[in-house]
């Protein structure tokens, strides 16, 4: 359970790293083409240990534009169980490629959700962290 809670806050961590530097930042920051510009989608990246800076390719993007519009109570409960699964080290059932995930969301979501069933209670099935708090 520690390691869930480890990986998760590192999640938060890093957004939280990356919105003071933002906050410090006086120019504008030069966008790069094809970086992930949304929240949902840094956070999709973030969850793949990929910088905000680096360029998707063409395919994820296209992945990413096919899974529609994504809530954040959905992504929070995807995020938490991918934290609890890459606790368990190579034995997690994870995906590893962003493109992968993307192309399969809908199935990472049902994983998900099944896991927020058995999880213990107030793990994935209670999804009060707000986008802003990342």
């Amino acid at each position: 359970m520690k390691k869930m809670h480890a990986a998760l806050e590192k999640l938060r961590s890093a957004f939280a790293e990356f919105e003071a530097a933002i906050a410090e930042t006086e120019l504008p920051l030069q966008i790069e083409k094809n970086v992930p510009t949304t929240r949902t989608a840094q956070r999709i990246a973030t969850l793949f240990n990929r910088r905000l800076t680096t360029p998707w390719s063409v395919p994820e993007i296209k992945a990413f534009k096919a899974c529609g519009m994504i809530a954040d109570a959905d992504l929070e409960i995807v995020e938490r169980y991918y934290a609890s699964e890459r606790a368990k080290g190579d034995n997690g059932f994870h995906r590893r490629a962003l493109e992968t995930f993307l192309n399969n969301w809908r199935g990472e979501l049902d994983k998900a959700r099944e896991f927020a069933k058995v999880a213990p209670k107030g793990w994935a099935q209670d999804s009060t962290l707000k986008a802003k708090e990342l």
